[in-house]
Parts: structure tokens; C-alpha cells; sequence
């Protein structure tokens, strides 16, 4: 994977170059250049304008429109090219994990670079590697017995369910429907 690795300073640096010299053939012109993020600059007048939202202003120059476009489509090279290199790193660590499944202690794998953490997914059933519709899941619960079976509710809507007369009857029952979001750094 360090090719990948590679390939990104690459490019970073030129971007910097291309970045440079259009700072330095743009210079006698009154504007700023501002990082929005890592690998995001965007140009700002000095004497800026009082801001009006674009659907409001009939104005749009063309030159505000090539700096778009070219805002765009830089942006989406980046984001398949960092796609790419996600999934092929996915598809390594995936390979990996699997692969070393005993040495994990607790769901966790320490490495220098990094945290392995193994999340255990839903079950869901399948039938010949495709997911069982839900004619075919009311068939199964059907047949199994009682104990492995059990209503549900779409309790994702219920969140966030405007419906008075739910929330009255959710309210009389005491029962509040929360979601928990949690968040993993490794």
C-alpha cells in the first residue's frame, strides 16, 4: 500500500506548484487566497462586496463560474481518488482482519499505524448470498419457533414521528424512543 501512499504526496506537491504559479501570474490583481481546508484554497477579493446568495444575484460572471467549475471538478478527482485508495485499503485491512482473527484481544488489534476494531454487524439471513425479502422473512417467522420470533417496530420512524396521537400513546406508556449515536476514532 505505500504506493498509494506516495502517489498522495505527489500529487500534493503538485498541486502546490499549480497553486504557486497561479499565485504569482494572479498577484497584481486585488484578491487573497484563503485555505478552506487541507487541499481546498479558494480566492476572496480584498474589498469584498456585501455577500448575497447566488440564487439572488442575477450577476454571476463568467469568471465566477470557471473558478467554480474548476473548484468542482478538482474536488471530484480528489474525492475517486481518494475513494480508490479507501477501498483499496479496505480491501487490505478486511484481508487482514480476517486473517489474524485470534490475535484480537476485546475486538481491538493494536498495530503501530493504527487500531483494528472489530464491529460486529446485524445478522440478517440470506438465501443463496441475497438478502430474504420481507415475504420471505414473514414465511420464515412463520415456521420457527415462537421463541426465536418476535414483533417489532420500525422504531428509526418512530424517532422521529410528528404524529400526535403516537407520541400521546408513546407518553402514556412512559416509553421515550431515543437513538444512540456513538462516534469511533482509532
Amino acid at each position: 500500500m505505500s504506493w498509494l501512499f506516495d502517489d498522495a504526496y505527489e500529487y500534493r506537491a503538485e498541486a502546490r506548484r499549480v497553486l504557486e504559479q497561479v499565485k504569482r501570474s494572479r498577484r497584481s490583481l486585488a484578491v487573497r487566497y484563503e485555505r478552506l481546508n487541507e487541499t481546498t484554497w479558494i480566492e476572496r477579493p480584498l474589498n469584498p462586496k456585501p455577500h448575497t446568495p447566488y440564487h439572488m444575484n442575477p450577476h454571476i460572471t463568467y469568471n465566477d463560474v470557471e473558478q467554480a467549475i474548476a473548484l468542482y471538478r478538482t474536488a471530484k478527482a480528489a474525492k475517486q481518488q481518494c475513494e480508490t485508495q479507501m477501498a483499496e485499503a479496505d480491501r487490505i485491512i478486511t484481508a487482514f482482519g480476517q486473517s489474524h482473527l485470534e490475535e484480537f484481544t476485546d475486538g481491538r488489534l493494536e498495530l503501530d499505524s493504527g487500531t483494528l476494531a472489530l464491529r460486529a454487524g446485524a445478522a440478517k439471513p440470506l438465501k443463496e448470498g441475497h438478502p430474504l425479502s420481507a415475504a420471505a422473512r414473514s414465511e420464515l417467522a412463520a415456521v420457527l419457533p415462537s421463541a426465536y420470533v418476535r414483533p417489532s417496530c420500525d422504531f428509526t420512524s418512530l424517532y422521529s414521528c410528528r404524529d400526535k396521537v403516537v407520541r400521546q400513546l408513546l407518553a402514556a406508556r412512559g416509553i421515550e424512543i431515543v437513538r444512540e449515536d456513538k462516534f469511533v476514532v482509532l
